[in-house]
């Protein structure tokens, strides 16, 4: 029979074994918890209720607040506000191991500027610039890993949208009423600039102006390669870039 101290040396060593597994899993539950608890799309906030309707007047502020203001001959300018309520970012499928269907990863930044032109129910021009650098999601290691590999923002640290044909909204931005268009642009994100389609929402309330949509792409189409780290096995080619945006008057 083995001696004593041969079991006790045997013990501490399935001991540790035990222990390992155990703290690798509770991290790994962890992540998986931390990353099915994705937020919702982009859209628009609730509407304000009661709103008074207001009909377009040919510049795009109306009575509430701009009129006037940063006026050309595409209308009235509109820049995004600068105190963080804008957002644009990612939304894609991560395939975690051991687990039977893959769930959604979000990544957003702040770090948003911008302007549009607005003449009646026309938006006429835009142009859109986001910092990726300032990506976050709820898993730092994505966060950190997109840095280096895949979109690589610390090589190509800026996206942007600029449209290329004018939006014609189904009516002029009434205060409080959801207004729908579909515009064309070129994105540019990784170093690689592609023409793109979009449908978008936005509402007008008082002073400022929430545009939300959704825009798909595929992350190859840019020269991005899905990066793999930690838990996670495999990350699909289709992407969701999805922006949330307040303007005002500039």
């Amino acid at each position: 029979m083995p001696d004593a101290p041969a079991r006790r040396g045997r013990l501490v060593v399935a001991g540790v074994v035990a222990l390992a597994l155990a703290l690798l899993g509770a991290g790994y539950w962890v992540f998986v918890a931390r990353t099915s608890d994705s937020p919702p799309p982009a859209a628009l906030d609730a509407a304000p209720s009661p709103a008074p309707t207001s009909t377009g007047t040919g510049t795009g502020a109306g009575a509430g607040a701009g009129a006037g203001v940063g006026t050309s001959s595409a209308g009235v300018t509109w820049r995004i506000r600068g105190d963080g309520s804008s957002f644009v970012g990612y939304r894609v499928r991560e395939q975690l191991a051991f687990l039977s269907s893959p769930s959604d990863a979000v990544g957003r930044s702040t770090a948003v500027t911008g302007t549009m032109q607005l003449a009646g129910d026309r938006v006429s021009a835009v142009r859109i610039e986001a910092d990726l650098t300032k990506l976050t999601s709820d898993e730092r290691r994505r966060d950190n890993a997109i840095r280096q590999r895949g979109l690589e923002s610390d090589t190509f640290p800026t996206a942007t949208f600029e449209l290329t044909q004018p939006i014609q909204l189904g009516q002029a931005p009434a205060d409080g009423q959801q207004v729908d268009g579909e515009g064309r642009g070129k994105l540019t994100v990784h170093g690689v600039t592609r023409d793109v389609a979009l449908k978008l929402q936005g509402r007008r309330s008082g002073g400022t102006i929430q545009v939300a949509g959704q825009l798909p792409v595929r992350m190859t189409d840019y020269g991005i390669q899905p990066p793999q780290f930690g838990p996670v096995v495999s990350i699909q080619d289709d992407a969701t870039v999805e922006f949330q945006l307040v303007f005002e008057p500039a």
